[in-house]
């Protein structure tokens, strides 16, 4: 996906982030429904790779809060 984005405001930056945690959420649903057709050592990476998307969306998701809050 390409972004560029200029400067903005508060409120259409947290919009900006809440689209891309969501975004992350779906992301990694759709990775981990792929572990099923994979290789052992392979799902093994795929729920690894799973974590730490899930890990920077939570850290999005804290951003979100200081921002709002």
């Amino acid at each position: 996906h390409g972004h560029t984005h200029d400067q903005s405001t508060n409120g259409e930056t947290v919009a900006l982030l809440k689209y891309m945690a969501h975004h992350n959420a779906h992301h990694a649903e759709e990775l981990s429904e792929t572990v099923s057709s994979l290789s052992e050592d392979a799902a093994i990476l795929i729920k690894e790779a799973v974590e730490l998307l899930n890990k920077s969306t939570d850290k999005i998701n804290q951003a979100i809060k200081e921002s709002e809050g």
